[in-house]
């Protein structure tokens, strides 16, 4: 998609959910006012919230069938009712305890990290603007006499026009890869994420899709901490920022700052917590993804066929190949793995086979005019057949006679008393017999050739029934590396036949070594998964690290603030720490992303 397409598409949508907004606002529109004050729709200019209040402390839910139980019973079940209660507090401050440590370790590790980068980043670039000079290096001291003796003898050679030097001239052939490039370059530092530049248009579905679970899992956990820890949660709410999906928690400022400062380190480290442990989940779901999907998709069955290039000739629904396709072989080559694939394409590339076909259809379709194209011979111009039929080629031995001697008129010829023609004695022996190999060209159906048995220099053809046919092989007239494949698909009846260049077998058909055990079954659910499973792990890494770091409005200030708090310093100091800390922190993380989108930009 071309990025004035996509711009144009933004601006579109966000002008009609304006549009609509306020269309149904001004018209009174009961339904949508209603929805709108229930889950506290707002819209503004590239921002759209959804907001949903908490419900009161105080609701009970009663059972109107309750049995009366007496004193005995109540007690029992007051007592296991406390017993878990402890224990579930128990567990709760453990657990945010663990998460008040993370946080503290990753705010120092953060900070430092990033103040490495950008240093490390800054020294490059004095290095790379600083004019390079080379090192002095001082002349040794030597006699002239030295000198000329530690010359060795140099042998004068003259040179001619045609006896020139030339130096050898290396050519590297390796592809350049803008992408790969530009990941190896930033790999040291922020990768600003841009849809349509580094992130493909398909996946975006994906990531805005984990954007959200990491940001409401992010806020969720400030939402339980602070319920665990006696502190009002007001509501929570998602919103859209222009392409960007985000979500918040809104906690009652009152009750938060009259609690303790090791539950305001719980409330505000909570979601950088439950961050990382989300990380650690998408960690472990990548890796057990090939085995929670070994019920419905096998290994060790076949290819299968993700996608096929639009500029390859086997991107045809009906002759090539389509997403789905299964490969089970390639020729005569079994394909059950991607390594088989790889071998397959190998061998056909460098082994040549033909044929074996019955030698009087060969001679039938024998053509007798023929064009040679830049890849291939073009020899069924002379027949009314489809584009089927392709050139096969073969060789026969005919006979040649050849004169080993001159035949000299005899005496007796010169005479008049014999014809100059008549064989002399001796003659019979002035004439050999020899065998000329010559190249014959044949018309023929393409699959019904690809359908017999393979023959070659090594293994001729052979007889196959009681009335021993002849059979000649025939070979495609196909030159450069050009190779005729028949690839055959359990899903399909008929084989595919693929002429071209092998390569483009490997560089333009997308396989997966996974096949679906049943119909309904896709391939492309293990790839989703494990997609899904990498952003989520990305993502959520990512917000809880940089949250822990000291930067105005994320929660790395509140976390400072209050470890200022309980420092003991004074009011003034605490200031003044909190300033200096702050605008380091905000300016290392602004610097860091500002190199990164120069990087971007330059890879």
């Amino acid at each position: 998609m071309l990025a004035t397409s996509a711009v144009a598409i933004f601006l579109i949508a966000w002008s009609a959910i304006f549009l609509l907004d306020y269309v149904l606002r001004v018209a009174h529109f009961e339904p949508y006012l209603r929805l709108s004050h229930r889950f506290g729709i707002e819209v503004s200019p590239f921002q759209l919230k959804f907001y949903v209040t908490a419900p009161p402390k105080d609701t009970i839910l009663l059972n109107d069938k309750a049995e009366i139980l007496d004193d005995e019973k109540k007690s029992d079940i007051f007592f296991e009712e406390s017993r878990r209660s402890k224990c579930r507090n128990l567990f709760i401050q453990i657990w945010f305890a663990c998460g008040v440590i993370a946080t503290i370790v990753c705010l120092f590790g953060m900070t430092f990290y990033m103040s490495h980068l950008l240093m490390k980043d800054v020294g490059q670039w004095v290095t790379a603007t600083r004019p390079k000079t080379s090192a002095y290096r001082g002349m040794e001291y030597r006699s002239m006499h030295e000198v000329l003796t530690s010359m060795p003898p140099q042998e004068v050679k003259t040179t001619t026009a045609t006896d020139q030097i030339h130096d050898p001239v290396i050519i590297d052939d390796t592809d350049y890869d803008m992408i790969e490039d530009g990941q190896k370059a930033s790999s040291r530092g922020l990768v600003p994420i841009i849809p349509g530049f580094n992130l493909p248009w398909s996946h975006i579905p994906i990531f805005m899709a984990v954007l959200v679970v990491a940001a409401v899992f992010h806020e969720l956990g400030h939402a339980w901490a602070a319920t665990s820890n006696g502190v009002t949660v007001n509501g929570f709410g998602v919103f859209i920022l222009a392409v960007y999906p985000g979500a918040f928690t809104d906690i009652e400022p009152i009750t938060l700052k009259r609690s303790s400062a090791f539950k305001r380190l719980q409330i505000f480290g909570a979601g950088i917590w439950h961050n990382l442990l989300l990380a650690l989940l998408a960690f472990a779901l990548f890796h057990v993804a090939p085995i929670a999907v070994s019920p419905v998709l096998a290994r060790g069955n076949g290819v299968s066929v993700k996608g096929v290039d639009i500029r390859s000739g086997l991107s045809n629904s009906r002759t090539g190949l389509v997403a789905g396709d299964v490969v089970k072989s390639v020729d005569e080559c079994r394909v059950e793995t991607v390594a088989d694939w790889w071998r397959c394409i190998r061998t056909s590339k460098e082994m040549r086979n033909g044929r074996c076909v019955n030698k009087e259809a060969v001679e039938a379709a024998t053509a007798f005019n023929h064009r040679t194209e830049v890849d291939e011979i073009l020899c069924c111009d002379e027949f009314n057949v489809t584009t089927a039929h392709v050139c096969f080629e073969r060789e026969e031995k005919v006979p040649r006679a050849v004169e080993t001697q001159t035949r000299a008129p005899q005496l007796n010829a010169l005479l008049g008393l014999e014809g100059r023609d008549d064989k002399p004695y001796g003659a019979a022996a002035a004439v050999k017999s020899s065998d000329e190999t010559v190249t014959k060209y044949s018309c023929l159906h393409a699959r019904h050739v690809v359908e017999q048995a393979v023959c070659n220099i090594s293994e001729p053809c052979k007889a196959e029934n009681t009335e021993k046919e002849e059979k000649v092989c025939v070979y495609p007239a196909l030159h450069n590396g050009t190779r005729l494949v028949k690839i055959g698909l359990s899903n399909r009846s008929k084989p595919i036949l693929f002429v071209g260049q092998l390569n483009e077998m490997l560089e333009m058909v997308s396989i997966s070594p996974l096949t679906p055990r049943f119909s309904f079954a896709q391939i492309s659910w293990l790839e989703n998964f494990e997609l899904a499973s990498k952003y989520l792990f990305t993502l959520s890494l990512a917000l809880g690290l940089f949250n822990a770091m000291p930067v105005y409005s994320l929660d790395g200030q509140y976390i400072v603030q209050t470890l200022l708090q309980s420092s003991g310093l004074s009011i003034r100091r605490r200031e003044l720490f909190q300033y200096l800390i702050l605008t380091f922190g905000t300016g290392v993380l602004v610097l860091n992303v500002i190199i990164g989108f120069i990087k971007l930009a330059i890879n």
